[in-house]
């Protein structure tokens, strides 16, 4: 079965005044995604961390009870990298959750696909 990576780059909705003090963001996600054996629907989400910067939480808008948490280290950014960014593997027809980045800081990686055939981009989402 072949992997093929792709990257999904979302534009924030809600974010702090400074752009690198992002807490929170909103993302429409096209599509469903798998993150730890649990399966989570298209739409919009919440991605924001805790006070101290060290948990990265994502939730569904739609499904409320579709939330999840992450331990957090700080990333490396440039000055044009989106504030929000989520890269997912696809294995089949199914995207797989690999990492999630907000502002300077981001998740280890979430699951076991580490080799990427193809790396794509899709357009940035905007709005609420």
């Amino acid at each position: 079965m072949r992997s093929i990576f792709r990257m999904l780059v979302l534009a924030p909705v809600l974010c702090a005044s400074a752009a690198f003090a992002v807490e929170r963001a909103s993302v429409d996600v096209p599509f469903n995604f798998e993150s730890h054996g649990k399966v989570f629907p298209a739409g919009k989400y919440d991605v924001k961390l805790d006070a101290n910067r060290s948990i990265l939480t994502l939730s569904s808008r739609m499904v409320p009870s579709k939330t999840l948490s992450w331990g957090v280290g700080p990333a490396e950014t440039a000055l044009r990298d989106p504030v929000l960014n989520m890269k997912f593997d696809q294995v089949g027809d199914q995207h797989e959750l690999r990492t999630v980045r907000l502002g300077g800081y981001q998740t280890p990686v979430l699951n076991a696909h580490r080799k990427s055939l193809l790396q794509s981009e899709l357009p940035a989402t905007g709005g609420q």
